[in-house]
């Protein structure tokens, strides 16, 4: 980890601050368009976390849904969710830290390219990561390089899946039938990697999320796709020069230069239906025959790291994810997933005039949540980290029960006042 500070870390005004009284944020990450995110270290434990700040808007929610998504998922090779809260006008999300991002590693080798064997490595593992969380009822809709990465430190040699802010639903969780297929949406997600039919405007499945991950790993072994380059003048005309290309291009054209097992991969991914179910282990193992035929084993190899684990140990792992991809496992809702879900249901209530002076979660003391107000001096009990000091001038604390549900379902109703149908709400 580099000690080096940047231009904009000199001048960023959280840097240094702590947040919660708990988390000192020691190094900037990153700047996307919803915020920031740090790296903090926990001032009871000294363990790093990454900690994400996104200046409360109207009619914006990715930081609340992804620590929904986030707290929901609970699963392996997905970033643990620490703590979630509100500081004046901030949304603040803590969640475990990871290591350099693909595109950042991508970035620092030689040849920008990544070789076969590191490739497949890559894919098998996220076809296990997006096999589980397809069978959670959720996609992801944002594929790109940026959004995985390597574990940090003793789990470098994982990859996890991250930034579940644009992810959605596609499913009923009690019925498991698809909401609607409709046309006319606008892009969610990146242009560069988003399947054809999310360039259409047609509702995204799980086929969108794997012909995505089919586009990554070209992007990774060639270092550039066909549809990259154009000169477009805004981006609708960039959006549409993509998709055409895309649309142009056969899998035979774009994986000439590769094994024929990523050309299947395309086509395979490219033909399924709305409502199909993936052969996640077909797709796994049109990776793995690619490893066999070059007398290579699927063991955690890296172009940037090269040491590979042993079979006992790749079982185990396997073995270990294979048990959160039975589509019959209950899962069990969690006390912050159904807090920040009421949180963000009132903020679409009230929108400007909702206000909360401070509220915290911390997952690692649920058993000890409480609301509470300030003390006569102002202070906060210290002894209490999760503190919740509601205030609205306009209004009192809605009363979801009185809301029916509407076509639009705005706002949105907590769990225990939800019809069975739930095609518009995250609720799970």
């Amino acid at each position: 980890m580099s000690g080096h500070t940047t231009d904009s870390e000199s001048t960023d005004v959280f840097l240094g601050q702590t947040i919660f009284n708990k988390y000192k944020l020691i190094r900037k990450l990153g700047q996307g368009s919803f915020g920031s995110i740090y790296q903090a270290q926990s001032k009871c434990s000294n363990k790093y976390y990454a900690v994400k700040l996104e200046e409360m808007r109207q009619n914006q929610f990715v930081l609340e849904e992804e620590s929904i998504f986030l707290s929901y998922l609970n699963c392996p090779r997905i970033p643990k969710l620490k703590t979630f809260g509100y500081s004046g006008s901030l949304i603040i999300l803590v969640m475990e830290l990871l290591g350099d991002s693909l595109d950042k590693i991508f970035d620092k080798l030689p040849s920008r390219k990544m070789s076969i064997r590191c490739v497949c490595n890559i894919a098998y593992q996220l076809l296990m990561i997006f096999e589980i969380i397809h069978n959670c009822n959720i996609i992801h809709r944002d594929i790109k390089p940026a959004n995985v990465a390597i574990g940090f430190e003793g789990k470098s040699k994982f990859i996890y899946l991250l930034d579940f802010g644009l992810s959605k639903k596609y499913r009923s969780s009690k019925t498991k039938k698809h909401f609607p297929f409709v046309q006319g949406n606008k892009l969610i997600g990146n242009a560069r990697y988003s399947s054809i039919n999310a360039l259409d405007g047609g509702t995204q499945s799980r086929r969108d999320d794997l012909e995505s991950l089919g586009y990554l790993l070209l992007y990774l072994l060639l270092g550039r796709l066909p549809w990259q380059g154009h000169i477009s003048h805004s981006k609708e005309d960039k959006y549409y020069k993509i998709r055409e290309t895309k649309k142009k291009v056969t899998p035979a054209e774009l994986c000439e230069t590769l094994p024929n097992e990523f050309e299947q991969y395309i086509k395979y991914t490219r033909n399924l239906k709305y409502e199909e179910d993936p052969d996640y282990n077909y797709l796994k193992n049109l990776f793995v025959s690619v490893l066999k035929k070059n007398n290579w084993e699927f063991n955690y190899y890296y172009d940037w790291d090269q040491t590979t684990l042993s079979n006992e140990e790749v079982i185990s792992i396997n073995n270990s994810l294979s048990s959160y991809t039975n589509t019959n496992i209950e899962r069990k809702i969690p006390k912050l997933y159904t807090k920040i879900n009421e949180l963000k249901n009132e903020r679409k209530l009230f929108g400007e005039n909702f206000e909360v002076e401070r509220f915290v979660f911390d997952i690692e003391e649920e058993s000890n949540f409480n609301i509470m107000q300030r003390n006569q001096n102002g202070k906060e009990n210290e002894n209490d980290i999760e503190i919740y000091n509601y205030s609205n001038s306009m209004a009192p604390r809605p009363n979801f029960k009185k809301y029916k549900k509407s076509s639009g379902c705005l706002p949105c109703q907590p769990k225990a006042y939800r019809e069975e149908d739930d095609s518009c709400c995250i609720i799970f």
